[in-house]
């Protein structure tokens, strides 16, 4: 792993372990010195983050984690929804036999990261799967569509799902059952049930975080 992506996850990792909150700057000095690298990957993995719609920048100020509202929420996941539906179903259409295994192993990592009750590998495996599925489709615009609205919507998934904040769950968690059942479309190359399968995962992750913004 290079610095820049290093820099990238670890500040994941401090976002996940409760250090910043939302209205938060992520100052490179303070990152920098947090993780004992220099300020260049830092910067590089901020703009990444900038730039993948996870964080916001204000000019002479910095980045910042945007505060998360019922409004952006809505529009975030109706987005994914809509683009990650397509995914799933272009996967079921164009997904090789090695991707389909690829996808089956990831969700066995979900269900071991679930278990384990770690938010790291958990949001990791939850992340791989979701851009597989896009990379699947074969379809590049696709692919780096879903990459962005993704890691947008963890600003609330991060920060409202009793999972990451606590370690555990106050609703019963679905998302690798869930998974399975996608993969299990995709090898039956049945477009149109990945497709609402896809839907219905979304949809309920929305919906079980609404209420909590």
């Amino acid at each position: 792993m290079n610095a820049e992506k290093k820099a990238y996850q670890s500040i994941i990792n401090l976002i996940l372990s409760g250090e910043y909150s939302p209205g938060d700057f992520l100052l490179e000095t303070d990152i920098s010195v947090k993780l004992g690298m220099s300020r260049t990957p830092v910067s590089k993995a901020l703009s990444m983050l900038v730039n993948e719609g996870f964080l916001n920048k204000m000019p002479k100020k910095g980045c910042y984690i945007p505060l998360p509202t019922p409004q952006d929420a809505e529009q975030v996941f109706y987005a994914r929804k809509s683009v990650e539906s397509f995914a799933a179903e272009a996967a079921a259409l164009n997904a090789s036999e090695n991707e389909i295994i690829e996808l089956s192993e990831i969700v066995r990592n979900d269900e071991v990261a679930l278990s384990l009750n770690n938010k790291d590998l958990y949001f990791n495996t939850n992340e791989d799967f979701h851009i597989r599925v896009a990379m699947a489709s074969h379809n590049i615009y696709i692919e780096k569509w879903v990459r962005n609205i993704f890691l947008r919507s963890h600003i609330y998934i991060f920060f409202f799902d009793s999972f990451y904040r606590f370690g555990k769950n106050d609703i019963p968690q679905k998302t690798p059952v869930q998974h399975r059942s996608i993969v299990e479309a995709i090898k039956e190359r049945n477009p149109k049930k990945a497709s609402e399968l896809m839907k219905e995962h979304i949809e309920w992750t929305y919906t079980s975080l609404i209420q909590k913004i």
